[in-house]
């Protein structure tokens, strides 16, 4: 991914949205149906995602994600695409929030999951950057894809 010059009105805005995500992804040797059965479970999300999860799969469901470390998230669920996506809100008590997307893709042998973690501001600002037909706001993904 490369930063791209965006004209936007009256001004040029420089995004440079990969400096600011964290992208994960991973291949589950499992069809589709059982990795999404597993990204809506707290006990098995808990193993990959965070040490512990209290939170569930459904939009505009709240919780807690928790790490031993002693970090804690708030999490709103935002968006749920049965068996496709699922996009959070979560925060750090006092931090800025971050939009996390959680999308999953057949492959041959299973399915590919991928994670991206993307600080608020930064898709605001991307969102500025764009003409506003474009949906720039609806996840990191669709605005790092705009920014390639």
């Amino acid at each position: 991914m490369r930063n791209r010059t965006v004209a936007a009105p009256s001004k040029e805005v420089d995004v440079a949205i990969e400096e600011y995500a964290v992208r994960r992804e991973m291949i589950l040797p499992v069809d589709r149906d059982t990795a999404w059965a597993a990204l809506c479970d707290a006990d098995e999300l808990a193993t990959w995602i965070a040490d512990e999860v209290e939170l569930e799969i459904r939009e505009g469901a709240e919780g807690m994600l928790r790490w031993h470390r002693g970090v804690e998230r708030h999490t709103v669920v935002e968006e749920v695409q049965e068996s496709r996506r699922i996009s959070l809100q979560w925060c750090e008590p006092g931090g800025e929030p971050s939009i996390v997307e959680l999308t999953l893709d057949d492959v041959p042998g299973g399915t590919r999951v991928v994670v991206i973690d993307l600080p608020l501001v930064m898709l605001r600002v991307a969102a500025a950057s764009f003409d506003e037909t474009q949906d720039a706001t609806r996840g990191p993904q669709m605005v790092m894809a705009a920014t390639a």
